[in-house]
């Protein structure tokens, strides 16, 4: 499995250079906004990224798995029974990601203008997230960036992953919910029987 992990990673890294470019190019930074992208309601839709997501949580102390848990379950509980969809992330304390470097993949590349091409051969565009629109929209033609390589190689990815695991179908999860779904599994926190 860590082989699969390590890929990711590299993907991961990918992104991330590209939105850096990004992120120089229009000179952006999400720095101080206001409208923080960790309240949007994101579904995840691959087993691996969860797997990752693991990796980051095994990094932290019980007493912090303790606290995400605990806020994971009030996020579940507002998305089931709220038509709000915004909630903080369960992954977020005190502005910041405690597992930034095992962040999923949505969270590496929201903002910034985007561009993917479909199997319908059409192209979704995207402008990039309301601090951009506002501050920089005039210029949001100027540099797109192009997701559909990092999906594609995310997606053969999650078919070899699935096919090791044998897990079949669907798969739609919030960050909350692939988070309490880490920590519930029998044994993740140390000494838990």
């Amino acid at each position: 499995m860590e082989h699969y992990l390590q890929r990711l990673s590299e993907i991961y890294n990918a992104i991330d250079i590209a939105y850096k470019k990004a992120q120089l190019h229009y000179a952006f930074s999400c720095e101080g906004c206001a409208d923080n992208c960790c309240v949007t309601r994101f579904h995840h839709h691959t087993v691996v990224e969860e797997l990752y997501l693991a990796q980051g949580l095994k990094m932290l102390g019980a007493e912090k798995i303790k606290d995400i848990k605990s806020r994971a379950e009030d996020v579940v509980h507002i998305h089931k029974t709220s038509a709000d969809e915004t909630a903080m992330c369960p992954l977020n304390e005190n502005t910041l990601c405690l597992i930034y470097e095992y962040r999923s993949m949505i969270c590496r590349v929201h903002g910034v203008p985007y561009k993917v091409y479909k199997m319908d051969s059409s192209i979704e565009y995207g402008a990039g997230c309301y601090r951009f629109l506002t501050e920089k929209a005039e210029a949001a033609e100027d540099y797109i960036i192009n997701r559909t390589p990092f999906y594609l190689d995310i997606a053969r990815l999650e078919k070899e992953v699935r096919e090791y695991l044998n897990m079949p179908g669907k798969y739609k999860k919030t960050t909350a919910e692939m988070a309490l779904n880490i920590i519930s599994c029998k044994g993740f926190v140390k000494g838990e029987k």
